[in-house]
């Protein structure tokens, strides 16, 4: 079973993500300067001036300093270090775009897949075992424990939590039996393995386990909870370790089943746990989302943003609740997000304010949010002594370290003017603070290096140049097109390089009068092969005037027969000097005079 993504299919994605809503998602900033054109700094480059411009109206992007360039999909995957198939997968799922599956009949042996093939099927597969053993043994300590909380079966199965039985070798023994390696299953983290004895065994032995899906709904571990009052290894929670297809802060719980509610309610809902996640859910709040026991990352961040600006958090109320939503709004600020904090009565969390009073006090609590700085307001008296000049003048370089992080200046702004008020201070000496806290920023590098995409074309040759003019040429006018498939033998364009394809494609689309469906099989092309000429005219072509484009044409025609036949005699000479006969020679010899006539 594979995903069908057919022309159709990703043209339909391409078509329900705009290019500018995704590219802002991931933290850009874009402004205005022309009537079709964004630009913005580079997220792929350092720069100080924007060089990062964007076509609304063909959805295209290009970077006129690092040569990045493509559209929506050559976007998300740099952006988001994706392959083609999950960028596709994600963007469909934000678009509402259902990707149909293939299906051919046939069992794929388990050795035979790949490493993160073989990790996705063993998760599948014992997330299927948990849940099942749940079902058949509901007075089992797990099915106590959630009848204790009042998780009905059908909530339990939604979400896919499960039981692990209660036995060293019951997950060994079916992984197993399922042609699955002790080795994948020690990866995939179901099994663990000690190292003094090598003795293989389960890792999640008696807990009640929830799936841990990711993004496209896959499942890829698990959390597993301890159902004992004091567990024997200390642990309450138990989470897969990092593998191939699991790794924490770029995974939020219960994400697929929010992903529709966060479009719906304009909104996302991030919990500390699995349970107050579900709360939410259950009271038809479905947009809430909760990291895996971890600290909120820039990654989940990101992820979030995807789908919506507006962020409520759903925190303790207790002073490590606090610090928490000063940590988050530190990665979230840049983003742009409208964070706003629930104020639960009584200190309780989601999942027990749901258990007392419903999906009723749920939305009147929803109803009862107040804004971020608010927490940041009630902090600083417990940090800075508020009575005196210098305490209150600690407290407004505390805030500011905290402004410094807004990019958007309307949204700085704004915020500016609250802060001076919080502070009872005047905007401009917050101004003032403000300045010196950006002034005192130092550059720290990203934690994690994107890995850059290597580009075919990172020298323009001549040739490279009358290819890339008629390529120009070709793709606006089909009269041209065909011209140059005239004039131009099929040898001077082999299709080696990017470019080349790109030409050839847009030859073949004026020869077939196809070019309604060029600029979709152009961005298709720039996905598996990016290339900083063909992302650059195809975002931003040349114009040239109708009288000028047969003689620009001529002209690049001319240009790169020169180059090619440049190109043939300098073979030809090599073969010469190497030739062993006379003969050959002469041959050889006939074949130079033949390319000067």
């Amino acid at each position: 079973m594979s995903l069908d993504l057919n022309k159709d299919v990703i043209e339909e994605i391409r078509h329900r993500n705009d290019i500018a809503d995704i590219i802002r998602s991931c933290g850009v900033q874009l402004q205005r300067s022309g009537s079709n054109s964004l630009k913005g700094l580079c997220p792929f480059h350092q720069e100080k001036t924007p060089s990062f411009h964007v076509d609304t109206s063909r959805q295209s992007f290009h970077c006129f300093g690092c040569g990045k360039g493509g559209d929506v999909f050559r976007f998300f995957m740099d952006k988001e270090n994706l392959d083609f198939i999950n960028a596709a997968q994600i963007l469909a799922a934000r678009g509402g775009v259902l990707i149909p599956e293939k299906h051919d009949g046939r069992q794929e042996d388990p050795s035979k897949r790949s490493e993160r093939d073989r990790m996705f099927a063993i998760n599948a597969e014992f997330s299927n075992f948990f849940c099942r053993y749940l079902r058949d043994n509901p007075r089992s300590p797990a099915g106590e424990y959630l009848a204790r909380r009042n998780i009905p079966r059908d909530v339990a199965e939604k979400f896919r939590i499960g039981a692990v039985p209660d036995s060293w070798t019951a997950c060994r023994d079916y992984g197993r039996s399922l042609g699955f390696t002790d080795a994948d299953m020690i990866t995939a983290g179901i099994l663990r393995q000690k190292e003094d004895t090598g003795t293989v065994y389960d890792q999640f032995k008696g807990r009640l386990a929830f799936t841990i899906e990711n993004e496209q709904g896959k499942p890829v571990g698990f959390s597993a909870r301890s159902l004992e009052a004091k567990p024997l290894d200390g642990r309450k929670y138990v989470n897969t370790p990092e593998t191939p297809v699991f790794r924490k802060g770029h995974l939020l719980y219960a994400l697929p089943h929010a992903r529709q509610g966060i479009g719906r309610l304009k909104k996302a809902i991030l919990c500390e746990g699995q349970l107050d996640a579900i709360a939410f859910h259950r009271a038809g709040i479905d947009c809430a989302v909760a990291p895996l026991g971890t600290a909120f990352t820039p990654d989940q961040a990101r992820i979030i943003r995807r789908y919506s600006s507006n962020l409520i958090l759903a925190f303790d109320a207790d002073s490590a609740g606090k610090k928490a939503v000063l940590r988050a709004a530190e990665i979230l600020l840049p983003l742009s997000v409208d964070l706003k904090i629930l104020q639960i009565p009584g200190g309780k969390d989601p999942d027990e304010l749901f258990a007392n009073g419903g999906a009723a006090a749920m939305e009147q609590a929803i109803q009862n949010t107040i804004n971020w700085m608010d927490i940041l307001r009630e902090t600083l008296p417990e940090k800075f002594d508020m009575s005196s000049p210098v305490g209150r003048s600690q407290a407004a370089a505390f805030v500011a370290s905290f402004l410094k992080l807004v990019s958007n200046q309307v949204e700085l702004e704004v915020y500016v003017k609250s802060a001076a008020k919080m502070l009872e201070i005047s905007e401009n000496a917050m101004n003032i603070e403000l300045g010196n806290a950006m002034r005192n920023t130092q550059f720290h590098a990203p934690e994690k290096e994107k890995v850059p995409v290597k580009l075919q074309t990172t020298k323009k040759t001549s040739a490279d140049t009358a290819l890339a003019t008629l390529l120009e040429l070709a793709s606006t006018d089909s009269n041209i097109g065909r011209a140059i498939a005239e004039a131009v033998p099929p040898e001077y364009i082999p299709g080696n390089t990017t470019l080349e394809k790109a030409l050839n494609m847009t030859i073949n689309a004026a020869l077939n009068d196809e070019m309604d469906s060029l600029h979709s099989d152009l961005q298709n092309l720039l996905i598996e092969s990016p290339c900083p000429i063909v992302s650059k005219i195809l975002a931003f072509p040349a114009v040239f005037q109708e009288n000028d484009r047969m003689r620009a044409m001529q002209d690049a025609v001319a240009e790169l027969t020169a180059q090619k036949r440049k190109e043939n005699e300098s073979d030809l000479l090599s073969k010469m000097r190497s030739a062993a006969t006379p003969e050959e020679k002469m041959k050889i010899l006939m074949e130079l005079q033949g390319t000067n006539r």
